[in-house]
């Protein structure tokens, strides 16, 4: 499969668990920015960010920052894709007491980054981790 009809199919999938886990919840979700995202989060990652499924705390994994909270089926789409996070854990999207709520938690061994919900506030976040981690190997 190339990389482009990879994209593609993972994309579709991450559409359809979207759409079928804002059904399911009973509420209402953000579909607008989750579906905006879906390429982009396709593509990043199966093909563009380094991280080990099985070892979410991997040191030298890539970060990614969910800068706008409202995305975070499209967040939560991807993480399922790639297999950080099992199909039983995305369905307990907006249920009492699940990991997976209307807005991202840190939460490293789901692969979640970064808590967010304010637009623009994951640039200086990234920055801080950059800058945290030029300091940590003193390059």
């Amino acid at each position: 499969m190339s990389y482009l009809e990879k994209i593609e199919s993972n994309a579709l999938f991450m559409r359809r668990k979207i759409l079928d886990i804002s059904y399911q919840s009973g509420h209402a979700a953000h579909l607008g920015g989750g579906l905006s995202m879906v390429e982009i989060m396709s593509t990043l990652y199966s093909h563009i960010l380094n991280f080990d499924e099985d070892n979410p705390h991997w040191v030298d994994r890539d970060r990614f920052i969910l800068s706008k909270g409202h995305g975070v089926l499209g967040y939560f789409s991807a993480l399922l894709s790639a297999g950080i996070i099992s199909d039983e854990k995305f369905s307990t999207y907006l249920k009492n007491e699940s990991d997976l709520i209307a807005h991202p938690i840190m939460n490293l061994d789901l692969g979640i980054e970064s808590s967010n919900g304010s637009l623009g506030q994951g640039l200086s976040m990234g920055i801080g981790i950059a800058y945290a981690a030029k300091k940590i190997k003193n390059v």
